[in-house]
């Protein structure tokens, strides 16, 4: 039944075969993408239900939604243009809008991102200050320096005195010669009492000669700094030999004639009141 039988040629059979049957293969592709395309189509959302998606979205979230704006081809300068605006508007549409309130700039674009508290310049009060005219500008308050130990004595809280071992001695004698430092205050305080800066001295009873130094010929300079207890004296004491002096012993000394003196010390500018004596022959 292969073999063409007729009065025409055989070739004519075979040609008329094969057109048959890629009539056949042409329908049934024809078909298939047919069937294809529709099915395609179903599963498909149409334009309007992005939307909805989105209404419903947000009415479960309790947000507004957002319009979804329709993607348009690439090179297309209306690209994310809103509904109602211009397009040759340069500055509507070059944003993406992402979500409520929120919109990407596009590369390049100036910032418009209000200035926050946390971005604003504070000043400080030392700035502040040098701004102020000279006049406004108020004096800082001193800096309060906690006290670490007993203050230094001031004058006002010592008291000098002279001491002799007896009120009456004959000439040529060594009386032992004093001066004692007492704190009156009610508390502790620190004193230098460099011997440099005690001194005893021997006077004439009228107070106008000055007779003899405990410094004149040695004047050692040590620094004393002691804590004087408020009410304990502090004491130092030398032996006069019962001659006279000079600053430096530079004049010769001689012994000092039977008469009536009086005997005083100091620490720095403080002087004792008068302690007075005799030599007797």
């Amino acid at each position: 039944m292969w073999e063409p039988t007729g009065p025409l040629p055989a070739s004519v059979y075979w040609r008329r075969r094969w057109v048959a049957l890629a009539s056949v293969v042409v329908l049934f592709a024809v078909l298939g993408l047919t069937v294809a395309a529709l099915v395609h189509g179903r599963s498909e959302p149409t334009s309007d239900e992005p939307t909805a998606l989105a209404a419903n979205q947000a009415a479960l979230s309790g947000e507004a939604p957002t319009s979804v704006l329709p993607a348009a081809p690439p090179g297309d300068p209306t690209a994310f243009v809103a509904p109602g605006a211009d397009p040759a508007d340069p500055t509507v549409g070059t944003g993406v809008t992402t979500g409520p309130g929120t919109q990407i700039a596009p590369a390049g674009a100036p910032s418009t991102a209000p200035v926050t508290d946390e971005s604003r310049v504070e000043t400080s009060p030392v700035a502040a200050a040098e701004a102020l005219p000279p006049g406004d500008q108020q004096p800082s308050p001193p800096a309060t320096v906690p006290p670490t130990g007993p203050v230094p004595c001031t004058n006002d809280m010592l008291s000098v005195g002279a001491t002799i071992d007896r009120p009456d001695h004959k000439v040529g004698d060594k009386p032992v010669v004093g001066v004692v430092v007492t704190n009156t205050s009610g508390e502790p305080c620190v004193r230098d009492l460099d011997g440099s800066r005690l001194e005893i001295v021997v006077w004439s009873g009228d107070g106008v000669n000055r007779l003899w130094s405990s410094n004149d010929c040695a004047n050692p300079s040590t620094p004393d700094l002691r804590t004087l207890v408020p009410g304990q004296p502090v004491s130092f004491s030398v032996t006069w030999q019962g001659r006279t002096s000079t600053p430096g012993c530079a004049a010769p000394r001689t012994v000092v004639p039977a008469g009536a003196y009086r005997l005083l010390t100091r620490i720095d500018d403080l002087i004792s009141p008068p302690t007075p004596f005799l030599l007797t022959s």
